[in-house]
C-alpha cells in the first residue's frame, strides 16, 4: 500500500471545494493525493499504485466502482453526500447498498445517528464506521464561508439584487434524458425494483411529486416580473438536470437569470432569500443563515419528511402562499422567513459540533491511519507515479460527464488555494495535471 489517495469527484457544484479541503489535509499529513473526475480513476484502477480511494456515494452504481477497485489492491473508504440533508434513519438507509456495505474498509459518518444507522442496517460495518462529520457542513458555518465571501459580493454587484431558486428535479428534468430512460438509471442505482409494486408506486408517487413541485415554483419565477420588479429570479439547476429545459423556457425573460454549473455557497451568500422545492440547499442556507422557504405542495409525501429542510425552512403548500411569504419578508422584512430561532434546535442535533472545521481534517487522519493499517509507508519524499509499464488509458468523456464535472487549472489552483489557506497548509504544494480535470497533489 503507497501513501496516497485517490478522492473521485462527480458533481463540481457540490464536490470540488470540500474535498479539495480533505486533499490539503491529506497532503498535510505526508500523503499524495490524485483528485478529480471519476470516470478516468474508474478506468486505471491497475494503472496506478495501490492506495487508498475516498467515494462520494454509497449506491450500487459506486459500489461497482468500489469493487473494481478493490479487486485492483486499493483499500475502499467513502463518504454519503446524498444523505447530507437526511432527516430521518430510513433516508440514512436508503444511501447504503449491500455491495458498498461488503467493500468498504471504512465508511465516513457525518454524525452519530447516521452511523447508528448503518449499523442497524448492516452489524458486520460496526467496526469500520468512523464518525468525523462533513466538510460540506463545515464550509457553510461562519468558519468556512468566510472564504466564499468576495464571490458573493462580486455576484450582488455584476446582477443587483435577486432571489435564488435552487431546482432539485433530477428525474422528470434529467441532464441523462437525451441518451438513456431514466428509469433504467432508477433501477441501476437501486432506487426502483421493477418486479417489486411497493417499489414501482413509489417510483411513480416521486415522478408526480417533482412535477408539482416544478409547476408551484415556476408560478413563483413567474410572478416576480411583476410582483418584485426590482429583484432578478436567478435559477440555479441542479448539477443532475438539464439546463437547457430552464434556457428555453426563461431565456426570454429580462427578470430571469440561468446560474448553470455554478457553486452554491457564494449563490446563496449572495442572495436577498432561496426559494427552494425540499432541497437540500435550504438546509445549507439555514447553516449559512440565509433566508430560505420551501414549497411543499403535498406535505404528507415521504420526500417531505426526509429533507432536512423542511424542518429548519418555513414551508408552504403553493405558490399563492409562497408569494405572500416573500413579499412580507421583502417589503416589510416580516413573517415566517425572519422568524428563524425556532430551527437552531434541530440543526444543533443533526450538525453538532459544527462550528469548528474538523472534519476534512479527521477524514484525512483515517485515511492517513488506514494507509498504515495497510502496511503502507507514509514517506514525505514518496511521489506518484504509474505502475511500471501500465500506461494511462485515456478516456474520452462523453457531453454529460463533462457537463457534471470539468474545471480548468486555472479554476482548480484558485479553488486549492483558497482551501489550503483555510486549512491552514504551510508547505509548498506541487500540481500535476494527469488528465481531463484530475490532478496530483503532493508536499513540496
Amino acid at each position: 500500500m503507497n501513501p496516497v489517495v485517490y478522492i473521485s469527484l462527480e458533481l463540481k457544484a457540490r464536490d470540488l471545494d470540500p474535498r479539495l479541503l480533505v486533499a490539503a489535509e491529506a497532503v498535510k499529513q505526508g500523503l499524495n493525493v490524485v483528485i478529480g473526475q471519476q470516470w478516468a480513476l474508474s478506468k486505471n484502477f491497475t494503472t496506478m499504485p495501490t492506495g487508498v480511494f475516498l467515494f462520494k456515494t454509497v449506491n450500487e452504481i459506486q459500489a461497482g466502482y468500489m469493487k473494481d477497485a478493490a479487486a485492483a489492491g486499493h483499500a475502499i473508504t467513502a463518504s454519503d453526500e446524498e444523505v447530507l440533508a437526511c432527516a430521518c434513519d430510513a433516508c440514512f438507509e436508503s444511501g447504503m447498498g449491500p455491495t458498498a456495505a461488503e467493500h468498504l474498509d471504512l465508511f465516513f459518518a457525518q454524525g452519530k445517528r447516521h452511523a447508528d444507522t448503518i449499523i442497524g442496517q448492516y452489524s458486520n460495518m460496526s467496526d469500520r464506521i468512523s464518525i468525523t462529520g462533513n466538510p460540506r457542513i463545515d464550509l457553510l458555518t461562519a468558519w468556512g464561508r468566510a472564504s466564499f465571501e468576495n464571490q458573493a459580493a462580486e455576484i450582488r454587484k455584476k446582477i443587483g439584487n435577486y432571489i435564488l431558486f435552487n431546482t432539485n428535479f433530477g428525474w422528470i428534468n434529467s441532464i441523462w434524458n437525451a441518451r438513456e430512460d431514466t428509469k433504467q438509471i432508477a433501477i441501476r442505482t437501486g432506487h426502483l425494483v421493477p418486479d417489486d409494486p411497493i417499489s414501482v408506486a413509489a417510483y411513480e408517487t416521486e415522478l408526480d411529486w417533482e412535477r408539482t413541485n416544478m409547476a408551484e415554483l415556476e408560478k413563483v419565477v413567474d410572478w416576480m416580473q411583476s410582483g418584485l420588479p426590482s429583484f432578478k429570479a436567478v435559477i440555479r439547476p441542479h448539477p443532475a438536470e438539464d439546463p437547457n429545459y430552464w434556457i428555453n423556457k426563461y431565456s426570454s425573460r429580462p427578470h430571469v437569470l440561468i446560474a448553470k454549473d455554478t457553486p452554491h455557497i457564494p449563490w446563496t451568500l449572495g442572495s436577498t432569500a432561496l426559494v427552494h422545492t425540499t432541497c437540500s440547499t435550504g438546509m445549507e442556507a439555514a447553516l449559512m443563515e440565509v433566508p430560505a422557504l420551501s414549497i411543499t405542495p403535498r406535505p404528507n409525501a415521504p420526500q417531505h419528511a426526509y429533507i432536512m429542510s423542511n424542518l429548519v425552512n418555513p414551508t408552504v403548500q403553493n405558490a399563492e402562499q409562497a408569494i405572500d411569504v416573500l413579499t412580507s419578508f421583502v417589503q416589510s422584512a416580516s413573517g415566517a422567513m425572519t422568524e428563524t430561532e425556532q430551527y437552531l434546535g434541530t440543526l444543533d442535533e443533526f450538525y453538532p459540533d459544527r462550528d469548528g472545521g474538523k472534519s476534512a481534517a479527521q477524514i484525512a487522519t483515517g485515511l492517513h491511519d488506514l494507509v498504515k493499517d495497510k502496511g503502507g509507508n507514509v514517506d514525505p519524499l514518496y511521489k506518484w507515479a504509474l505502475n511500471p509499464g501500465q500506461p494511462w488509458y485515456q478516456l474520452e468523456r462523453r457531453q454529460e460527464w463533462r457537463d457534471k464535472f470539468t474545471v480548468e487549472n486555472q479554476e482548480f489552483a484558485v479553488r486549492l488555494k483558497a482551501m489550503t489557506n483555510l486549512a491552514g497548509v504551510k508547505q509548498n504544494i506541487g500540481l500535476q495535471k494527469l488528465d481531463d480535470s484530475l490532478y496530483l497533489m503532493y508536499a513540496k
